[in-house]
């Protein structure tokens, strides 16, 4: 699929999702003055029916017409709302779009860069479909190198502006991360790996927040102060998010998941905003490294 051809099959799912239901007139009328008609061509319908056939095969999205109205609509949005690739391509195409409206004023809009985005996932991602091994030389924070590695790519992740690769590393058990800008060299090998029918990724994380998944699973409950109940509410901390006691001073949120270093970052950004409540045990570890905190300004 060209870019043009990829650009042209999200302006028109995005167009079409946002409207809810909209005719094909008022599809062409938009898209004379999309930004990505650069070369100004009228949209026929023979080639709105071509590109619908083509997002059906590309995406399993299927836009229907409504007998009588004549308008089309997404018959499936679960396909975009619960499939994460699809939604991320659906906000990053309206993002670009929004972008693109509005480079008069690009100097008024500031972004987040993911440092690490474009050097390896092309690489990654070809072996991933091939279940290929790889094989990195990377070196950690600390300095440590380690040369000819040999990784069988199961997942990549995004988090906290780091892409990451999770996968086997031959005669291993366990699945180990990669920051992909920890990365010095990356080559795809011919040898070829099985993965796994009932592996999810999704499931692998299903009671974890961030990449660390070395710690078990705890009922945890936090006590929310301020303003933060309101935010926790628009953006839960995880999934199993949980209302359990409020009031007009505090809420009580409580959560199935694993204290590992990413959570407990998370609660430490919160300032005095967020208290965990229990378990004991992690209570007095977060309390541990408060007060060693408080050590460093005495």
């Amino acid at each position: 699929m060209t870019d043009r051809l990829y650009a042209k099959y999200m302006w028109l799912i995005s167009t079409i999702y946002d409207a809810g239901k909209i005719s094909f007139d008022d599809i062409a009328s938009k898209w004379d003055n999309a930004y990505i008609n650069d070369l100004h061509l009228p949209l026929k319908l023979r080639t709105f029916h071509n590109h619908r056939n083509a997002i059906l095969v590309q995406f399993g999205v299927v836009i229907e017409c409504q007998r009588g109205s004549n308008l089309y609509y997404i018959d499936n949005p679960d396909a975009l709302e619960k499939d994460s690739i699809n939604q991320w391509l659906l906000d990053s195409f309206a993002v670009s779009s929004l972008l693109m409206d509005n480079r008069s004023i690009s100097d008024r809009i500031m972004l987040e860069d993911v440092p690490s985005g474009r050097y390896y996932l092309d690489i990654i991602t070809t072996a991933m479909r091939e279940n290929r091994q790889i094989t990195i030389d990377y070196e950690d924070f600390f300095g440590n190198t380690i040369q000819g590695l040999k990784i069988n790519p199961y997942f990549i992740r995004l988090f906290k502006r780091r892409w990451y690769v999770l996968g086997h590393v031959p005669q291993e058990k366990t699945i180990h991360r990669f920051g992909l800008d920890r990365i010095k060299s990356i080559e795809i090998q011919d040898a070829k790996f099985k993965y796994p029918k009932d592996f999810s990724p999704e499931g692998y994380f299903q009671d974890f927040y961030g990449v660390f998944h070395d710690v078990e699973p705890l009922t945890i409950r936090l006590k929310a102060y301020k303003e933060k109940p309101n935010y926790l509410r628009s953006l839960p901390l995880h999934h199993s998010q949980r209302e359990v006691e409020s009031n007009n001073d505090y809420t009580i949120f409580e959560y199935k998941i694993a204290p590992t270093y990413d959570f407990i970052q998370e609660i430490l950004s919160h300032g005095n905003q967020l208290e965990v409540l229990s378990p004991e045990s992690f209570r007095q570890q977060i309390k541990a490294i408060i007060q060693e905190m408080h050590d460093f300004y005495e």
